[in-house]
């Protein structure tokens, strides 16, 4: 067996070499590591990559309008009162009714006005008879007879006129709106209030046409000029409801200031159609705005407006094929507000740019190597953005 102190003298040898392997594996894998961070830093960036916004060519109608607003009125209205003064003895309808033209709605006592009438036929008699009492007279008294019996004549007009407004009658087929006066009041020239009630009506009864409408508008003194009759409108009730349509009847050329002190033009739209109020939600009294057409145009080409560009005096577009751009000349005409015509240089099909963006260098996810992911700089440090910030598209307006 041997000494002791042998052992010890072969056992210091393979500790060296134990020593010497530790050393060379940490050089090799500090090599190793800083092979891989400098190839990552010095690889290249991918080349930018560029995207374009676009939008098919298409054929459609398009319009331009005026916006107004205003209140909704009845087409007809009238506020009914006793000319002739008396004790009302009838009302014949309430609020809501329907009538039609020639409708007796309420009447008043007409015993003294039949009276002062048949006094006025009276007088009438009695210069007829004179007149021709004196046919063989002189040509003074002929027309002294004469001018008599035309004053009677106008007398009995006016007392006859007097007996028929003794009774109320609709001017119109229509609707009660409001009923003022009740049997036993007193109505007519002296006192148009019923006595009873103590009402401040001044109308007997209030006629309009519910169902045939009027939006009484404004529209500024720079759209006026553009207006005129017979031009179509979209009619939107204020408070929602279904949009009605109406045209222009009046185009009013004396101006008001708006509550800003603006000058203002008052337009006329009658509605079309059979307006029901009960479906559209346009009532009396109520508001709405209007889009009036001033100009249509149908089966027009169009590109968006952000689409066209110019250049050297030129307007163009670019077309888009695939990965191929072209800059094509076109001819433009009107403008409708986001879309604009396009008379020549342009097919129906085709796709044109909008806008064009680049993806810069560096751009994408974190951690994802040649797609842009993070660098760190030589030496190491803190974490640095790729190149462009990788924040998202630069958008450009070139093709």
């Amino acid at each position: 067996m041997p000494s002791p102190s042998r052992f010890s003298r072969l056992r210091a040898p393979l500790g060296g070499v134990r020593r010497r392997w530790w050393l060379v594996g940490l050089v090799l894998l500090a090599l190793g590591t800083a092979g891989v961070v400098w190839f990552s830093w010095v690889r290249p960036d991918p080349a930018p990559q560029s995207q374009s916004i676009t939008q098919t060519v298409s054929r459609g109608t398009y319009k331009s309008t005026v916006s107004a607003s205003g209140t909704i009125t009845p087409v007809k209205d009238a506020d009914l009162a006793f000319s002739s003064s008396g004790t009302v003895t009838a009302v014949l309808v309430d609020v809501g009714d329907t009538v039609k033209k020639g409708d007796t709605l309420a009447k008043i006592d007409d015993t003294a006005l039949i009276a002062q009438r048949d006094a006025a036929q009276a007088q009438v008699t009695a210069a007829q008879t004179q007149l021709a009492e004196d046919a063989g007279g002189t040509s003074a008294q002929l027309s002294a007879d004469r001018a008599s019996l035309a004053s009677a004549e106008s007398q009995l007009a006016q007392a006859q006129e007097a007996v028929d407004e003794a009774t109320l009658t609709a001017p119109f087929s229509g609707q009660v709106s409001a009923v003022g006066v009740d049997v036993g009041d007193r109505a007519g020239n002296s006192s148009n209030q019923p006595a009873s009630t103590g009402s401040g009506s001044t109308a007997a009864v209030s006629l309009i046409t519910p169902r045939r409408l009027l939006v009484a508008a404004f529209v500024s003194a720079a759209d006026v000029s553009a207006l005129k009759k017979g031009l179509q409108a979209e009619i939107t009730p204020t408070g929602g409801g279904e949009v009605g349509y109406g045209v222009v009847t009046e185009v009013g050329s004396i101006a008001s200031a708006s509550d800003s002190g603006a000058a203002q033009f008052p337009v006329t739209i009658e509605v079309t159609g059979q307006a029901s109020n009960r479906v559209t939600g346009l009532y009396p009294g109520s508001s709405a705005t209007v889009a009036i057409t001033v100009k249509q145009a149908n089966d027009v080409l169009t590109v968006p407006t952000q689409a066209v560009r110019s250049a050297n005096g030129e307007t163009y577009v670019v077309v888009v094929d695939g990965d191929r751009k072209t800059n094509t000349p076109i001819t433009i005409g009107e403008s409708y507000g986001a879309q604009t015509e396009v008379r020549t240089g342009l097919t129906e099909g085709a796709v044109v740019e909008l806008m064009s963006f680049t993806r810069p260098r560096g751009s994408g996810n974190i951690g994802q190597g040649g797609d842009g992911g993070f660098r760190l700089p030589p030496g190491g440090g803190q974490f640095q953005p790729p190149t462009g910030g990788g924040s998202g598209p630069v958008f450009g307006s070139g093709p």
